[in-house]
Order: C-alpha cells, then structure tokens, then sequence
C-alpha cells in the first residue's frame, strides 16, 4: 500500500475521487448516485471504488457502498483540507487589503478560513455588492458604518426597514447624505431616516465599510483604488465584539440625523434654486 503523500496525491489528482469521497461522507450510495455525483463514466467510477475498497476506505452493501471507520476519518481530515485551501484562495486577493491593523485584536487567521467570503471575480465582479445587498434586505437588526449609501442599497433598506420590519442603526457621512439626497431616492431615505425602527448618524469624517447583522460580522474590502474587491464575513465572538465595539465608536462620536433636518434641507436647497 501507498505512503501517506502517495495516499493525498491520490486524492488531490483527481476531481472525481474528491467528489466521490464527498458524496460518501453524506452516505452510502449506490454506483449510478456516485456517477451522479461525479459526472463521471461508469468506468471511472469501478475504477476508483476499487481504489478505495484497495485502501479500505469503502465497503460494498448491497448495490450500496458505504465508507469505513477509516474512509470516514480520510473523508473528514481531507474534506477540512480542501475547504480551508479553498478559503485560502479566496483570501489571496482580499488579505492585502484586509484592514488587520485597525481591528486592533489578537488576530488569528482561523477567524477568516471559517469565514463566509464573496469574492469580486472577472466573471461576477459586482458578486460582493450583490451580497451586500442581500444582508441589507433579508437582516433583522443591522448597525451598519456607511461610506456609500447607492441607489440599489438605498431601495433594500427601504424595503426592509419601511416596508418590513428590519431595525437598523446607520452610521454615514455628510458626503453621503449629501449625495443621497441629490439623488432620485431622496424621498425614499427620507422615510427610512423617518422609519421608529431607525436611527441614522453623521459622522465627520471617513467610516470603514461594514457593520454587524443578527451577530454576525461584515466587513467590506477595499482596494487602494477604493473599489470593492470582497466581502468578509463572521460569527467568530472576538470579530463581532471588536466590530460591534467599532461601530459604538463611530456612533458615539456623530450627530443623529432626524427626518425634519432632511426636509428642512430639501426646502433650503429648493428656496436657493
């Protein structure tokens, strides 16, 4: 029988083999459900269930084939493997620019490859800001530090918080609020800044993008260009304490923003012109 490495190089050359060991770590299946699985020829899959029994990973039941004590312990170890290889890939692009240094805690690097990431990619470049979305529509509680607050975010905050029933505490910059209520959307801010279930702040000066929703942590990451390169995010207690306490910060040093200054701004702005 093969060496330890000649056993992971087994694995690791061939995607249908990985697919097959995945697909047997959810159960027994019977050789048509592991082609399935794979897309794989009939062959191809004899092939490497001879493989597997050979290293006694696998036990034939039937038209079932289950994983031993054994193929279940290669499974789980290889598995774990591959899905923190897979975070690491993700992260190539995206730890650059990760802000470590402002967060300011023991940092360990296990906190991220149990992270969700949404990577910008060439195929779907807009992917986190599609995530982003998502968060701001489906959340039931968000505290959220905006440095932008655009049309599309703008009508799924309206949407959750106006026509749903989202609590949201937002932290922005006039920048932003001046931008937003030159823009179409401006009555639809309003009515979210006017929302019970709202309160909006103003800070002086930049915010890092992110926030926390239903305890979890995001973080929005940036180039040096300031385009949106992914997003970051995770339950881990000791990110959530420290973005939780970021965003306090940032709260504690803005101004509340109320729906009356809104209008009062409107009505000066349409009295100039």
């Amino acid at each position: 029988m093969g060496t330890p490495l000649e056993d992971i190089r087994f694995l690791a050359d061939s995607e249908n083999r990985f697919a097959a060991l995945e697909a047997l770590a959810a159960g027994p299946r019977t050789r048509a459900e592991l082609q399935s699985a794979t897309e794989a020829s009939k062959a191809t899959i004899s092939r490497l269930l001879g493989d597997f029994e050979r290293r006694g990973w696998v036990v034939r039941d039937g038209h079932r084939y289950a994983l031993t004590p054994l193929g279940e312990y290669v499974a789980s170890e290889f598995i774990d493997v591959y899905d923190h290889m897979a975070t690491a890939s993700d992260l190539r692009e995206l730890l650059p620019w990760f802000p470590l240094g402002e967060l300011e805690i023991e940092f360990d690097l296990e906190i991220l490859t149990e992270a969700r990431i949404t990577a910008a990619t060439p195929d779907d470049p807009m992917a986190p800001v599609a995530r982003v979305l998502d968060i701001e529509r489906e959340s039931t509680r968000t505290k959220t530090l905006a440095d932008k607050f655009p049309e599309p975010c703008v009508d799924a905050r309206h949407e959750a918080v106006v026509g749903g029933t989202q609590t949201m505490e937002l932290v922005t910059t006039p920048t932003v609020i001046e931008s937003v209520m030159a823009s179409p959307c401006a009555d639809e801010f309003e009515d979210i800044v006017a929302a019970d279930r709202t309160t909006v702040y103003v800070y002086d000066g930049d915010v890092p993008p992110g926030g926390i929703y239903d305890g979890t942590a995001y973080r929005i990451v940036l180039d040096d260009r300031d385009v949106s390169v992914g997003l970051i995010e995770s339950d881990d207690p000791a990110l959530v304490d420290r973005l939780t306490e970021s965003f306090d910060e940032y709260r504690e040093a803005s101004t509340r923003l109320t729906a009356s200054e809104l209008r009062d701004g409107r009505e000066s702005m349409g009295a100039e012109t």
